[in-house]
């Protein structure tokens, strides 16, 4: 830089962008904003309500440096994909507009829960309740299939979770299978590298059975609470997806049903041609559903049995029923009752037997004779100066060994045979590294 006679140079004043955010109390079009509920990569998300009428929602804005281009379609095709589906599970959008700086935007329900990410964070979901999860996934997905989208993107940060159900979020990124070259960019990697599809790593074209890959990684990462493939990059992720098999989950989950097993892995098979519909998953979830019912009732059904019955020697215990945090099953009020006219019959029987056992104690007491002296054993001896005979008392008998409560037994097998998950789950704070397109 060259000084001038008058001084230091004058500051060069450069082009000052506007701010990226919304500040409380701007609008678009007819919504107020009140405040940012979060961003992402695609653009951020503000409460907002409406002006005239009251109504709240939430406002989905792309960010100004993804204005030019095609991703300024993006954001406007979530808005078609999802009302082409119109499913309850999947969040509605009502509106579309763009701001005077050209940015565009979507209006979409406010939703009051939390992400399913935040939820695994908090601790590990009972297998029923990731079932129930499921299952809602798959009828949202299904729906999707039918309607000619598929997602690219599930993850547990793009499902919601509320009070009414299960929203599957995130749908600008989605395939509309048609051979209109808006509907996506192609030549880009799009998704996230622990959930992708080995043919979406390979830039392959993608279909219906791509989701049902990434709803087995996330069935995986549910049920064990670990993905199947975890390293340092996303390279190396996407090659583990691409040659790698995932670890059987009976080595994470002992006594997994057998059934569950077979569908996750079937799931997570690198052919798409080789995985199972997504209405097939949703059956076998719904049988998977019943055998752990199943189970629980048995299991249930054990603790009734009388104490004094002999433990087996190997007590096998399903891993879910030893999971933190499940409560006791609760049996049935018929169950309940009967248990009560048990005890009360079995009180009744001992008290009886206990008053008969005091009156025939007292009648032979007062009829019998006095009792015999007790016989000595006589001990012959040849000495003369020694007695001819000297008793000798019996040995006292051995000490009985000490018996185990039955309690501490069940304790001690419960130990032995229980298989602890993880302490927290393996997933990585991030799940959009460099070169993916994050949540938005």
């Amino acid at each position: 830089m060259v000084s001038t006679a008058g001084g230091a140079p004058p500051p060069i004043e450069l082009p000052l962008e506007p701010p990226d955010v919304l500040a409380p109390g701007a609008k678009a079009g007819p919504w107020v904003v009140e405040r940012e509920l979060g961003r992402g990569g695609m653009g951020a998300v503000y409460a907002v309500v409406h002006e005239d009428i009251g109504k709240r929602a939430a406002l989905k804005i792309m960010h100004r440096k993804l204005v030019h281009g095609s991703s300024a379609e993006r954001i406007l095709l979530e808005a078609r994909v999802v009302n082409q589906i119109g499913h309850p599970n999947i969040v509605d959008v009502f509106e579309t507009g763009t701001l005077p700086d050209g940015r565009a935007y979507i209006v979409m329900e406010r939703l009051e829960g939390v992400p399913l990410g935040m939820r695994c964070d908090e601790g590990k979901i009972l297998p029923d309740q990731v079932i129930h999860i499921l299952l809602q996934i798959c009828d949202a997905l299904i729906a999707a299939h039918a309607a000619g989208v598929v997602h690219r993107d599930l993850k547990v940060d793009n499902i919601f979770l509320t009070d009414s159900g299960v929203k599957v979020l995130d749908w600008g990124i989605a395939k509309v299978i048609s051979n209109d070259p808006r509907h996506t960019i192609e030549g880009q990697l799009v998704g996230t590298p622990q959930y992708l599809a080995p043919e979406q790593a390979r830039g392959a074209p993608v279909s219906p059975a791509t989701d049902v890959y990434s709803l087995g990684v996330l069935a995986y990462e549910l049920f064990l609470e670990q993905l199947p493939f975890e390293a340092e990059t996303s390279a190396e992720i996407m090659a583990m997806h691409l040659r790698a098999a995932p670890p059987p989950p009976s080595e994470l989950w002992p006594e997994i049903p057998p059934a569950l097993e077979e569908l996750m892995l079937a799931m997570l098979a690198k052919a798409p041609d080789a995985r199972p519909s997504m209405l097939s998953v949703a059956r076998t979830l719904e049988h998977v559903k019943d055998e752990l019912e199943r189970r629980r009732r048995t299991n249930a059904g054990a603790t009734d049995k009388p104490t004094n019955t002999p433990l087996p020697e190997v007590t096998r215990t399903p891993r879910w029923a030893s999971a933190p945090g499940l409560a006791p099953t609760e049996p049935a009020a018929w169950q309940r009752r009967g248990r009560r006219w048990q005890f009360v019959v079995g009180a009744l029987a001992l008290a009886a037997s206990a008053t008969m056992f005091v009156l025939t104690r007292d009648t032979e007491s007062d009829a019998a004779p006095a009792p015999p002296p007790v016989a000595v054993e006589q001990v012959a001896t040849p000495d003369a100066d020694t007695p001819a005979a000297e008793a000798r008392e019996p040995a006292p008998p051995p000490a009985a060994a000490p018996v185990e409560a039955p309690a501490k037994k069940v304790e001690a097998a419960r130990k032995i045979h229980h298989h602890t998950l993880p302490a927290k789950p393996r997933r990585d704070a991030s799940h959009d590294p460099d070169g993916t397109i994050e949540a938005y």
